[in-house]
């Protein structure tokens, strides 16, 4: 595939995004970090099909939202949490695709005993969660349990990193997520429950459209499914 990867680490707040293509066969995404391991199976065939360029840049919603707004290129916006895009922008469509919830993870290894949401209580444990101003922080704050989190991060993929690296024994992250990451195992929930997020999907242009509706296509249904994510 010839997509363009830049995915982003934003612990420091704030980020900078180049646009390397400015042809009219270049078209530029956005994308909430959850999606990085189904995009590319999701658009790979348009861009075959299309002979298009494809660049696609992940990170946090609020990170990607705050540089929409600031006037950032894009043709594509794809969120977990469309509160964070400014409703002023000027869009020509607006979709939703997907959905997903919240799990609780742990190493494949752990010996730690964890196997319910009381545990994040625990602190005895080193606990990762995202940031509250992302969509998977706002969908742990709405377990009703009290978290002891030794850090917040500012995407799903950061926590996972903690997690893999053996910084954390516990992190929240989405379903799909302990789906796609041999090195972490989910502990809870046994079956989809809320909290949940669903995935917006703003289009800027008629090419950003185009793309729009191959999300919306019954293949991109299945493909989705076979990654853990939910129908919205």
């Amino acid at each position: 595939m010839k997509f363009l990867w830049i995915f982003l680490l934003l612990a420091l707040g704030g980020l900078s995004v180049a646009c390397s293509d400015t042809s009219e066969e270049a078209v530029s995404i956005f994308a909430a970090s959850s999606l990085i391991e189904v995009l590319p199976d999701l658009l790979g065939s348009y861009e075959e099909e299309s002979e298009v360029s494809i660049t696609i840049v992940y990170g946090g919603s609020n990170h990607l939202g705050a540089q929409v707004k600031d006037g950032a290129p894009i043709d594509l916006y794809l969120t977990a949490d469309i509160e964070l895009l400014d409703p002023q922008i000027e869009r020509v469509d607006e979709f939703i695709f997907a959905s997903n919830y919240i799990t609780l993870v742990v190493p494949v290894d752990s010996e730690k005993n964890i196997s319910g949401i009381t545990d994040l209580s625990r602190t005895d444990l080193d606990i990762a969660v995202c940031a509250k101003e992302v969509p998977c922080g706002k969908a742990a704050e709405e377990l009703g349990v009290v978290i002891a989190a030794d850090t917040y991060e500012p995407s799903v993929r950061s926590v996972i990193s903690r997690l893999t690296l053996g910084e954390v024994d516990l992190g929240v992250v989405y379903a799909t997520d302990a789906i796609s990451e041999p090195r972490i195992t989910s502990v809870w929930p046994d079956s989809p429950m809320c909290p949940c997020v669903n995935y917006h999907g703003v289009s800027f242009t008629s090419r950003g459209s185009e793309i729009a509706t191959r999300l919306l296509s019954e293949e991109s249904s299945e493909i989705l499914t076979q990654y853990g994510f939910l129908s919205p």
